[in-house]
């Protein structure tokens, strides 16, 4: 990261000054991101990939497709260090904030070499104070922006990712300082080399490319050929469209042999820049060459069986996830720009304050994104042209590509990670140029460091703004949510248990603490999702603990979907049905409450549910318990930190993101499945204390929040239910149901008229319910407010002029009251 020779050079002590300077910022920038990263990262795995990966590295295993050997490869390094105060976990972590801080020095490094283009190296101590403040800002705006940080402190591919890119910008400009000989070349072949190494950990990487290309097409004095670099290019053009547009085998030969032609004729030519780079991209896509060796030792982690050169090249093109169309689109362009703009804004605010959908406290950071643009554009166009295509790319461009639809099963910003960490360098750009501007005022100053010193100072505080609003959403020191949701799954199985699971979260979990903690190793745990490849149901089959599974290979290769009663029954229905036939009960077998109940519909009448799994038993019923293990289970074997607190409170000092939230809810629904349990066999005490456990857990979880109140009732606690009720209502004002449980509760303790009270808004927003409608009716004539009873059933026949049944109700409460009237 050697300061530009654009100028001319300042005196050599002033020189040595702002190198020192230069470093002491980069320093900072490094060290104070390392430290927060380090001090704020998760303590086990993290739901997601994290638990596969942290597991792969373990063990060396091969992770899904695309296999991302070399994360694998340096995470392994990363477990082997002499750490022995870090777990196996916090040592991959600590890889990701590494990684992360490193990405942040690149954003620093290519703010100041970016402004030195567009303003000339500096000649004075505030000149360098004025690079320094600016990018500190950028490069602080993007260690604390919401998508970095998070991919910082989990193991996660993103962090090496965006550090790799960084880099090779930075190679690419340092290549553009040097004098055009085959020597400066050799940054050039390092590019190629380390795009190719960086598909072992991240396809997306190689989008960095982009802005490359067109910085090197724009230098004037390159030591090659238009057409040698052409070629160069269309060498890594042709394996991303292979990798992610098409599927065609043939055509990506028939292209390569092409370019091998052309490739050879430059070489014969005397001209092998385009040979050296295609041979080094091919040298570093050989890292790949891991998985084959690694799949053949057959590891506990397998994912894609990339035994065979056709199998390798399968997982390495992502064969088992369809390609993406980005002519059918999942989602309106309006909604997947809004979405993105709605990541975008989520980066750097300072505070939260929103007009409509703009976000008041991202203004001051966009802001000085926008002037580094503009501010670049005007000064040094082939850099801006640079940073702005690869900024483009990894935006707009993925919005089109990637084509998320309005349903995505998770949040995907991390998917944009490297277009915020693009921005984050505008950011320190223009926030440099602003501090240029400022820097002006002072110009007739005898001094003017020290004013410079306070502004730079000023604006690289701006950023610590951004860390007090994530701190607490990013601070995953003492969350151990993940690691003890896979323990809880576990804990209560049987030995040599079969554990059927859905997807991600109650899977990878499950491997991390089986492969690298060595629990419950045992049990087998068989994911649905993967049920539906030939390769999983072989290793399921051969590799222990082994799965009773009594096909052939030829049987497995050709299954396929067949149509069932109530549509297609999928291969891993199949191979369920096929595993309980074959295990005959003889050993245990569960499916995870996780999975969704129309998967394992077929097989509802034989299970029981027992805790965080159903049991297959070897008899029929509805919706069978068995109550006493899961009261051992979510009682007394399963452990809640980072949720519960001793008292069974909610532990509000931590931080549980939205889909962990979700997740825990399978805690919540099994206290109300036992609470309700209680209810029926009349402990009515027992049921409210786990009625209002599941609440503790779950607040927003419908069950406990409507019942809960009829449980103190129940309990008799009247006092406690009204207020219950009541304190709901003022936390959810105008919410129908929990209004009709109150007036439940009213109806209840005989208090009609309050009941009633609560009846009609009901009424008002649903009309024509005739259970209201009846409600109310009785509740008026049990209270003895007959008018008022009468009202209801006149006001639904008004309305409902042809209801014969409550016409004749209408004319019998007439005779009645008339005959009432005639006694007396």
């Amino acid at each position: 990261m050697n300061q530009p020779n654009n100028a001319a050079s300042p005196a050599p002590a002033l020189q040595r000054t702002l190198r020192r300077l230069f470093w002491a910022g980069g320093l900072l920038a490094f060290l104070g991101s390392f430290l927060l990263y380090a001090s704020t990262m998760e303590g086990t795995s993290s739901f997601w990939d994290s638990g596969e990966f942290i597991a792969s590295a373990h063990i060396l295993g091969v992770p899904h497709s695309p296999g991302t050997p070399l994360y694998v490869l340096v995470a392994k390094v990363a477990c082997l260090l002499p750490f022995w105060f870090l777990s196996i976990a916090q040592r991959v972590n600590l890889l990701s904030a590494f990684c992360g801080a490193a990405g942040v020095l690149f954003v620093y490094a290519l703010a100041v070499r970016f402004f030195d283009d567009m303003a000339g190296r500096s000649q004075t101590l505030a000149d360098g104070v004025v690079r320094i403040g600016g990018a500190l800002t950028g490069a602080l705006f993007l260690t604390f922006s919401d998508s970095y940080w998070t991919n910082s402190i989990e193991a996660e591919v993103y962090g090496m990712s965006n550090a790799f890119m960084g880099f090779m910008t930075w190679l690419a400009i340092k290549w553009g300082d040097m004098p055009k000989t085959p020597r400066s070349t050799s940054f050039i072949y390092l590019i190629f080399y380390l795009l190719a190494l960086s598909v072992g950990f991240h396809l997306g990487t190689v989008l960095v490319f982009s802005g490359i290309f067109f910085f090197v097409l724009m230098s004037k004095d390159r030591p090659f050929s238009l057409l040698e670099w052409f070629v160069a290019s269309a060498t890594l053009g042709v394996f991303i469209a292979d990798a992610t547009i098409y599927r065609n085998g043939g055509f990506t030969l028939f292209l390569l042999g092409v370019l091998a032609i052309v490739i050879i004729w430059l070489y014969s030519r005397g001209k092998p820049f385009a040979a050296v780079c295609a041979g080094l991209f091919l040298l570093g896509l050989s890292v790949h060459l891991v998985l084959l060796i690694r799949s053949m030792h057959n590891p506990a982690i397998d994912e894609g069986d990339p035994e065979t050169w056709r199998a390798l090249y399968a997982v390495v093109r992502r064969e088992q996830y369809p390609p993406t169309s980005i002519v059918n689109r999942k989602a309106s362009y309006l909604f997947q720009f809004q979405h993105f703009n709605g990541y975008f804004q989520a980066q750097f605010q300072m505070f939260q304050a929103y007009v409509g959908q703009l976000n008041l406290g991202s203004l001051l950071p966009v802001g000085l994104g926008v002037w580094g643009m503009v501010d670049q554009y005007s000064r040094h166009r082939k850099t801006f042209v640079m940073l702005f295509v690869t900024l483009m790319v990894m935006s707009l461009g993925l919005i089109i590509f990637l084509n998320f639809s309005d349903s995505e099963v998770r949040e995907r910003d991390y998917f944009y990670s490297s277009a915020f960490y693009y921005f984050a360098v505008f950011i320190g750009i223009g926030a440099a140029s602003v501090l240029n501007e400022l820097k002006g005022m002072f110009a007739r100053s005898r001094n003017p460091v020290p004013a410079t010193v306070a502004l730079a100072v000023l604006f690289a505080a701006m950023p610590f703004t951004t860390m007090s609003q994530h701190y607490f959403t990013h601070d995953r020191s003492r969350n151990r949510t993940c690691a003890e949701y896979a323990r809880n799954m576990l804990v209560c199985l049987e030995p040599n248990a079969v554990l059927f699971t859905n997807g991600d979260n109650d899977t990878f979990p499950l491997w991390f603490i089986q492969e690298v903690e060595g629990y419950r190793k045992d049990v087998r745990v068989v994911n649905l999702s993967l049920l539906n490849t030939p390769w999983y149901i072989k290793q399921c089959r051969d590799n222990e603990p082994r799965v009773p599974i009594a096909w052939t290979d030829d049987q497995i290769d050709q299954l396929v979907p067949v149509p069932g009663k109530d549509g297609w029954l999928l291969v891993r229905d199949l191979a369920v049905d096929h595993i309980l036939r074959t295990n005959k009960f003889q050993r245990p077998v569960y499916f995870a409450v996780t999975i969704p109940s129309s998967t394992f519909a077929p097989y509802r009448e034989i299970l029981e549910m027992e805790g965080l799994a159903y049991k297959v038993v070897p008899r029929k019923g509805d919706n069978m318990v068995n109550v006493d293990k899961l009261e051992d289970c979510i009682v007394n074997q399963y452990s809640y930190g980072g949720i519960l607190d001793a008292n069974w409170k909610r532990d509000k000092s931590l931080y549980l993101q939205p889909y962990i939230e979700h997740l825990i809810q399978n805690y919540s629904a099994a206290f109300v499945q036992l609470a309700y349990e209680k209810h029926k066999a009349g402990d009515y005490a027992t049921a409210l204390r786990y009625m209002e456990v599941s609440g503790q857990i779950s607040p927003r979880l419908e069950p406990p929040r409507q019942l809960l109140g009829l449980y103190y009732l129940d309990a008799g606690d009247t006092v406690g239910a009204i207020q219950y009720y009541m304190d709901a209502l003022r936390n959810s004002p105008g919410d129908l149901q929990l209004m009709y449980r109150l007036a439940g509760v009213y109806e209840r303790l005989g208090d009609y008229e309050k009941a009633l009270d609560l009846i009609d808004p009901i009424l008002r927003e649903d009309p024509d319910s005739q259970d209201l409608v009846m409600m109310g009716y009785t509740l008026s004539v049990r209270g003895g407010m007959y008018p008022r009873a009468r009202a209801y059933l006149a006001d639904w026949l008004a309305r409902h002029p042809g209801d014969q049944e409550v016409k004749q109700m209408l004319e019998d409460f007439d005779g009645q009251m008339q005959q009432g009237t005639k006694e007396q």
